[in-house]
């Protein structure tokens, strides 16, 4: 069975829940010497990086400045939006019957079409930009894994023809999670140049959950009486779920976050942003008490994420589909926030 098409915007949002869970907990290993010695690029990228001068071993060898890790983020985060609306006018073509006889298209084909004829290359100049800031080689094999789900997901009765049969909101949840996941796992990648446990994975993880809830509120609109009620209430089931799972995750991190600003005396940050003419590394202390508010507001956010999610989950059950599908995305940003803040703050 196909999935509901006008999918965009739920996959941006997901998409950008995702890039500030990626670029967030890469600040750590970036900026912060508190990972142990496994810290900054393995390599320089081609522009804004700065070699350090630092005898330690296996201590990171460059350290970037704070717009590099800001365009970086936003072109990650372009790249996504960019990918999604392309995502979108390939299984528009799909739906519309591309081609019919005689080479015939429709005139809703041909408008997915040339839209997709321009999304293309925006998706490939961004992420030529991408390559060169990050000196990231891999990234042509990320497109091209890209490319592929997109014309097989466009194509799904592909999957039909292999024995393989999902229904609509398994292949929903699937997706959804599979683009929340590599969206925040390929931005912690560019921006960090490696993957960490901490962040990297487990933030993949929540991000693949905060995208399954948004994904999870899509039920047949057509149906009817007890039949409607049903699908409302699988369709809530399903976000419930996702939105324990995304709070655990949250309260982990939060309560880590918490402990280690209760263990430590320094109530502040020093970031390491600049490096000197020789080559030494340049602390930027943040004020006084930093730490301590960080966490007080990764407490709010996290209890914010819960309430917000209840709500989502009501609306759903109720038939208020757009409305559940903001509130989940609202709980989504909360938690990536929350997240953020209890890996940077451990």
């Amino acid at each position: 069975m196909r999935r509901s098409y006008t999918v965009w915007p739920w996959l941006s949002a997901s998409a950008v829940i995702a890039v500030l869970i990626g670029a967030g907990t890469s600040f750590a290993p970036l900026y912060l010497d508190n990972w142990g010695g496994d810290t900054r690029h393995y390599m320089c990228p081609m522009i804004g990086g700065h070699n350090v001068d630092d005898p330690r071993v296996g201590a990171g060898r460059c350290v970037t400045p704070p717009a590099w890790f800001v365009i970086v983020t936003a072109l990650c985060l372009l790249l996504a939006v960019v990918f999604a609306v392309y995502c979108e006018m390939a299984m528009h073509v799909d739906a519309a019957g591309g081609l019919h006889g005689g080479g015939v298209m429709t005139l809703s084909a041909r408008r997915a079409r040339n839209a997709a004829l321009w999304t293309l290359p925006a998706f490939l100049v961004v992420g030529l930009a991408l390559g060169i800031l990050t000196a990231a080689a891999w990234l042509p094999l990320v497109w091209l894994v890209a490319f592929f789900a997109v014309w097989l997901q466009a194509g799904w009765h592909v999957c039909d023809r292999i024995g393989l049969r999902l229904t609509t909101r398994t292949a929903n949840d699937t997706l959804a999670a599979i683009w929340g996941f590599g969206v925040a796992l390929t931005t912690h990648a560019l921006v960090c140049w490696h993957v960490t446990f901490i962040g990297g994975i487990r933030g993949a993880a929540l991000s693949a959950c905060c995208s399954w809830a948004i994904a999870s509120v899509s039920y047949n609109g057509d149906a009817v009486g007890e039949a409607a009620a049903a699908d409302r209430r699988i369709a809530t089931a399903r976000g419930v779920i996702a939105s324990i799972i995304q709070w655990v995750m949250v309260y982990n991190a939060v309560r880590a976050g918490e402990s280690a600003s209760d263990q430590t005396t320094a109530t502040w940050l020093c970031p390491q942003f600049s490096v000197t003419a020789s080559g030494a590394r340049v602390s930027s202390c943040s004020p006084e008490g930093l730490r301590p508010l960080l966490s007080s507001v990764g407490l709010v956010l996290m209890v914010a994420t819960l309430l917000v999610s209840v709500c989502a989950a009501m609306a759903c059950h109720f038939g208020r589909r757009s409305v559940s599908r903001g509130l989940y995305a609202v709980a989504g940003l909360c938690a990536a926030s929350a997240f953020v803040i209890g890996t940077v703050v451990a």
